[in-house]
């Protein structure tokens, strides 16, 4: 089968639009921040882009309709690296006035030619701007908060690709012509075309997949997703990132951080001996205690030794020790109330940074082991952990 050049242009004509309107479209109904904004602009030139040259297929004599489509192709280009900045937080100015050159630069050309222009009226600042805003794309997918996503190395690629291609083009335009068996044969509109359905489809998936995880703290390099639990409990991930991020706070402020660890190690024995109903009941009750009765700032998570974990900022260690006495004194009340057949031990350890120092991990294995003493102790409901 022999492609020509009307049908594969018609082809690259179809997916621009399409993936363009539906981008645009949902653009419109996301309320995206400014980095799908500026990539809806590039979709949107890229729409530009084939109306113009549409145009021009259907009248040669319309040069205006050559400016318009040679400034909207590098403007395509253009905005997908404005918006990769701007997902890196980085500013626009003077980027932007650089996207701004090259589109009039490649508008311009045409107009100069004239009428009598050729096909090729304008094509080596269309190249080269093309060429340029492609690697300039290239070059700030790899940096800053866009380059941690791995969903952007495919626009990376292709990004790079385009750059070097749009340079060997200028290249062998310059050196040997539009009419020459080279040129013709790598650099022609068909695989022009080709290339152009490529990035398309890359970059409206990855533009879609970044603009969806996109965060206000984008342009920083530590961001974490915090995931509490339907009982208000954080999991495990999350409370270390909000713990450990607590703790190195208080460290530059030399203030002191408890770390309280509250465990149950009976709810296995009493869903063997009484059904699982039983010790879902007391787990509840656990989760919900320990909750209500840490100080309200406090944060509070599943640790994963399975014990509840709580942290907070503290200047009493009296204060500290009073609290989890009363909390350890409450559950047990709580236990009771629900009429349980067995009232389970609870055990609480204490750790604090004057102790054992600025470390997540260090607290954490402290409060759990002076958790784990307490249960096993006859006469210590709350024990605390010895650097």
């Amino acid at each position: 089968m022999t492609l020509d050049n009307f049908t594969v242009s018609l082809a690259a004509a179809v997916v621009i639009v399409v993936s363009g309107v539906m981008y645009l479209f949902e653009t419109l109904m996301r309320k995206d921040g400014l980095p799908g904004r500026l990539w809806a602009v590039a979709f949107l030139a890229g729409i530009l882009t084939v109306l113009s040259y549409l145009v021009w297929a259907a009248a040669p004599d319309a040069y205006l309709a050559v400016a318009v489509g040679n400034a909207g192709f590098v403007a395509s280009a253009g905005f997908i690296w404005l918006g990769c900045r701007a997902y890196n937080d980085r500013p626009l100015r003077w980027s932007g006035s650089v996207v701004a050159a090259f589109v009039l630069i490649a508008g311009a050309a045409v107009l100069v030619a004239g009428p009598d222009g050729g096909d090729w009226a304008g094509a080596v600042p269309l190249f080269i701007g093309t060429g340029l805003m492609a690697l300039f794309g290239a070059i700030e997918s790899r940096q800053g908060a866009i380059g941690r996503r791995w969903s952007s190395l495919g626009l990376t690629i292709v990004l790079g690709i385009e750059a070097v291609w749009f340079t060997a083009r200028t290249l062998v335009f310059v050196a040997y012509g539009p009419d020459s068996e080279v040129f013709a044969t790598w650099f022609n509109t068909i695989v022009s075309s080709f290339l152009t359905i490529t990035l398309t489809i890359v970059a409206v998936v990855v533009t879609s997949v970044l603009r969806a995880s996109e965060s206000n703290l984008r342009g920083q390099p530590d961001v974490y997703t915090l995931s509490v639990g339907v009982d208000g409990v954080l999991l495990p991930a999350s409370f270390r990132s909000a713990t450990a991020t607590l703790i190195e706070r208080a460290a530059r402020q030399g203030e002191t951080i408890c770390v309280v660890s509250v465990r149950i190690d009976d709810l296995g024995r009493i869903a063997t001996a009484f059904g699982p109903a039983e010790a879902e009941q007391v787990a509840a009750a656990w989760r919900a205690g320990v909750r209500e009765y840490v100080p309200t700032a406090a944060l509070v998570g599943d640790g994963e030794s399975g014990s509840l974990l709580v942290a907070f900022l503290t200047t009493s260690f009296s204060d500290v020790r009073r609290m989890a006495s009363i909390m350890h004194r409450r559950l047990l009340d709580d236990f009771g109330a629900l009429g349980v057949s067995v009232v389970p031990v609870v055990g609480v350890g204490i750790a604090l940074t004057d102790r054992l120092g600025y470390d997540f991990s260090t607290l954490v294995d402290g409060a759990d082991q002076a958790a784990a003493r307490s249960v096993t102790s006859p006469d210590a409901s709350v024990i605390i952990a010895e650097g």
